[in-house]
């Protein structure tokens, strides 16, 4: 059988190893041998990423409007959930299926091992730990109780964030990388992570001293602008900006990505110095313009992005039949991109000119246009693209394009019905408005159980000894023929 991307013989395979995947047209030589290089122990990130997301960060998404369209009344706790929710979100589901990814691609495009492998498993150990402390301490501990949790899960969170830092650091800053500009964007984004995870301690401290459960609202929108946009976004562009234009034939060029990525990182930094500045002093109308120019600047970041990845003027359709529906999400990830950089640039303009910030109406469209839209969206597409489990699945459940059709349309109309209410601002505050919030986290958590499931699936099937037979790998081939003929 002809490997899935290419016309080169297959081998058998041991039962559970990765199935390489490379765009149509690529050579061996493009491709460092699968073994060459140390494998980092990503699916623990992934499972922990996707337990994280359909027991906790998914599952509050569907609660917490509930519990306002059902006047549930969860009182002061309500609000603790919303932040322990951003947190799960950002720092457990996206962010630790962000760090595996890395940990995984990074030896292939650098050509470095990884950096400090024994602190591997301890860093996505102390993430999670902080994460889940967090998520259980704020909304129910009182007292001092909660604050020392709070501050163990702030330890914890900084110590995690200093042990990534130095393994990306170390490991794409070696004179020898061969990362381009894929590695300024992870190195940029991992020392936006030291920098949240600092802010984060500061602020549980500050805490402490006011015997608070909750983080003020602007000190809390601070943190997650430099979560969502220094760390999440720098990393998904760095992987996009790199893998997208292989399969859509556009040339790579380094100089304008390292351009892109330093134009994304200093709006960031400069909207966060400023936002900070203001969450611990009087806000005026100058920091206010301040930031709505870094926020101008930062939405066009992304539509430098969008154009350097090329999904929308492919040059060539590199992508590989079995993967074509696959490559959806990255299409509808990167059009999302372009509505956040629209909504941003559209409410900072208006902004500006009244001297004023953005209401929390606009932070909340364009934050979920971003999470929904464009992060979990990506992390779907490129899990369905790139994870070797879903590589061999599509050889093996050759009949699951409804399902995968099924998924895209639901998350997609996940994002619309989240951001609707938020678009509407003051027209719309009645409790009804948290029904489509509602009805939004029901399809993004079936979305990510579905993903979860089969991925399950898959590595359980994978590991069976008949899994890398030359025998089955033949009738699957036979089988995947019979139904493309078909």
């Amino acid at each position: 059988m002809a490997d899935e991307h290419t016309n080169e013989p297959q081998t058998p395979r041991l039962a559970g190893a990765p199935i390489p995947l490379r765009a149509v047209g690529a050579t061996a030589a493009h491709v460092a041998p699968p073994r060459a290089q140390s494998e980092a122990p990503y699916r623990l990130f992934i499972g922990t990423s996707l337990t994280l997301a359909v027991f906790g960060g998914f599952l509050l998404a569907v609660l917490l409007p509930l519990a306002q369209a059902l006047q549930w009344n969860w009182g002061d706790s309500w609000q603790s959930l919303v932040q322990a929710h951003g947190q799960l979100q950002l720092l457990g589901f996206a962010g630790l299926f962000v760090m595996g990814m890395a940990l995984r691609l990074m030896p292939r495009f650098s050509g470095r091992p990884l950096a400090f492998p024994r602190l591997i498993v301890p860093l996505l150990a102390l993430i999670a730990s902080s994460v889940v402390l967090r998520a259980i301490a704020q909304p129910w501990a009182s007292g001092t109780t909660r604050d020392a949790a709070l501050v163990v899960s702030a330890a914890l969170l900084l110590a995690g964030a200093l042990i990534f830092a130095a393994i990306i650091l170390r490991t794409l800053l070696h004179p020898d990388s061969r990362a381009e500009a894929t590695g300024w964007y992870f190195c940029l984004g991992a020392l936006a992570y030291v920098v949240q995870a600092a802010f984060n301690a500061a602020i549980v401290l500050d805490m402490m001293r006011h015997d608070a459960s909750l983080v003020p609202h602007a000190r809390d929108q601070a943190l997650i602008f430099v979560q969502l946009f220094g760390f999440m976004l720098l990393f998904i562009a760095g992987v996009s900006t790199r893998a997208v234009p292989a399969l859509t034939g556009n040339a790579r060029s380094t100089a304008a990505s390292k351009a892109a990525a330093t134009a994304l990182a200093a709006s960031v930094a400069v909207y966060a110095c400023v936002a900070f500045w203001a969450a611990y002093r009087t806000p005026t109308s100058t920091t206010a313009r301040v930031e709505n120019i870094a926020l101008l600047a930062v939405a066009a970041a992304f539509v430098a992005v969008a154009w350097l990845a090329g999904v929308f003027r492919p040059h060539a359709n590199r992508v590989a039949r079995a993967s074509q529906l696959q490559f959806n999400f990255v299409r509808a990830a990167f059009a999302w991109l372009l509505v956040a950089a629209a909504l941003l640039a559209w409410y900072a303009g208006h902004a500006l000119v009244d001297g004023a910030v953005l209401d929390s109406f606009q932070t909340d469209a364009v934050r979920h246009v971003l999470t929904v839209g464009v992060i979990t969206m990506m992390i779907v597409g490129m899990a369905l693209l790139v994870v070797p489990e879903f590589a061999g699945r599509r050889i093996q459940h050759t009949n699951e394009a409804p399902v995968v059709v099924t998924l895209l349309v639901a998350l997609n109309a996940a994002v619309v019905l989240r951001v609707w209410p938020a678009t509407r601002g003051v027209d719309w505050i009645a409790s009804t408005r948290y029904w489509p919030m509602a009805i939004a986290g029901v399809l993004a958590v079936t979305v990510i159980a579905a993903i979860a499931f089969m991925l399950a699936q898959s590595f359980i099937e994978q590991r069976r000894p008949a899994w890398g037979a030359a025998q089955t790998i033949e009738s699957r081939g036979s089988s995947t023929s019979a139904v493309n003929k078909n």
